[in-house]
């Protein structure tokens, strides 16, 4: 059997197990335990990692005046001693390489981290960062060790993904995952995006996108996602006519359907079998499975699009009551365009008047 080599990597780790127990836990023999006591302790132990710091931070500062005053009446300075100092609640070694992995999370409790942890964090980071493949090699070595390193596998040498060329179907778009995120933090991509050729524009000019850093929810790290306005932007998406027609003609419309409608069950995490799917199918089926949806579009279009916003504000079921009763009113309006009232004689319309039956009369 290989004897495994101490590296520096491995010493800097163990050096943690010995700062942990040095800890300023150190006070008189037989005194009542303060933060350890039965009950508060499995209570400590169920805190978020950053309460924890904040909380041992405060523990820090009291244990320090306890010393001092203690210190003080030891000198006969003060006529009272300082009260036992409490112990620190238990922060795993695990636990610490997490923070210093996290540079969001670092950032945020680097203030009540200790300086004896944070050397150690800096030093295993050192230590980490040295034991790369190649880090010390001239730039020709350094890719021969990439390209010796398992699950490493250079862009140029994926293979391509042909796809046969059928004149009688429809193709079908590749959604850009870059979306995927950016749903999930503005909970609204209008749906012109998802023409097929504004999908095809984003995929072949992503570089070319503006980015920014936010943080998706239940994360604790910054994602980068692609800035929407300058997509709508570069795709000339108006969206002073959502409330209309949205920019899109009735083909256009169907196209971007079908493709939101693929980009949700991505999304899903139970696929077609999901809420989202299943909520998108049954919208857009609503609107366009009428043998008349094409000519009345102009009409139907506003209200789809309202229903459809409603949804992703408040995360609203499908309803086929509420549905039918928005049609109805859609209907309403088709019937009035159809049979405008000017057109309908009325009874005060075709009824002789008083002057005009004396005058015949007369005649």
């Amino acid at each position: 059997m290989t004897q495994h080599t101490p590296n520096k990597v491995d010493e800097t780790r163990a050096k943690l197990s010995g700062i942990r127990r040095s800890g300023p836990s150190i006070a008189q023999e037989g005194r009542q335990r303060r933060t350890h006591v039965r009950g508060l302790e499995n209570y400590l132990k169920t805190l978020p990692l950053e309460q924890k710091l904040k909380k041992n931070h405060g523990i820090e500062e009291k244990n320090l005046e306890r010393r001092e005053k203690h210190a003080k009446f030891e000198a006969g300075l003060e006529k009272e001693d300082g009260s036992p100092t409490a112990s620190l609640i238990s922060v795993a070694s695990e636990e610490w390489n997490t923070i210093r992995r996290s540079k969001t999370l670092f950032e945020r409790v680097k203030d009540y981290i200790p300086a004896k942890f944070l050397a150690w964090m800096l030093e295993m980071n050192d230590a980490e960062d040295e034991a790369k493949p190649g880090k010390n090699q001239p730039p020709a070595q350094r890719l021969d060790a990439l390209d010796s390193t398992a699950g490493v596998v250079r862009p140029a040498l994926e293979e391509l993904i042909e796809t046969e060329a059928d004149p009688t179907k429809s193709r079908v778009i590749e959604i850009p995952h870059p979306l995927l995120p950016m749903a999930s933090y503005h909970r609204y991509l209008p749906l012109p995006i998802f023409t097929d050729e504004n999908l095809l524009f984003i995929k072949n000019n992503l570089s070319t996108f503006k980015t920014e850093k936010i943080y998706l929810p239940n994360t604790t790290e910054k994602t980068t996602i692609l800035l929407l306005s300058d997509i709508t932007e570069k795709l000339g998406i108006d969206r002073a006519k959502a409330t209309s027609n949205e920019g899109l003609s009735y083909p256009k419309f169907q196209r971007a359907a079908a493709n939101f409608f693929r980009f949700e069950t991505e999304r899903d995490p139970k696929g077609k079998e999901g809420n989202r799917s299943n909520w998108t199918q049954r919208h857009f089926l609503f609107w366009t499975n009428r043998p008349d949806a094409e000519d009345t579009y102009h009409i139907w279009k506003p209200r789809e699009y309202e229903m459809r916003i409603d949804r992703q504000n408040y995360s609203t079921a499908f309803d086929i009551n509420n549905y039918r009763l928005a049609w109805n009113r859609v209907q309403m309006t088709i019937d009035n365009q159809q049979f405008p009232a000017a057109a309908i004689p009325s009874q005060a319309a075709s009824a002789p008047t008083t002057e005009s039956g004396p005058s015949s009369a007369r005649r």
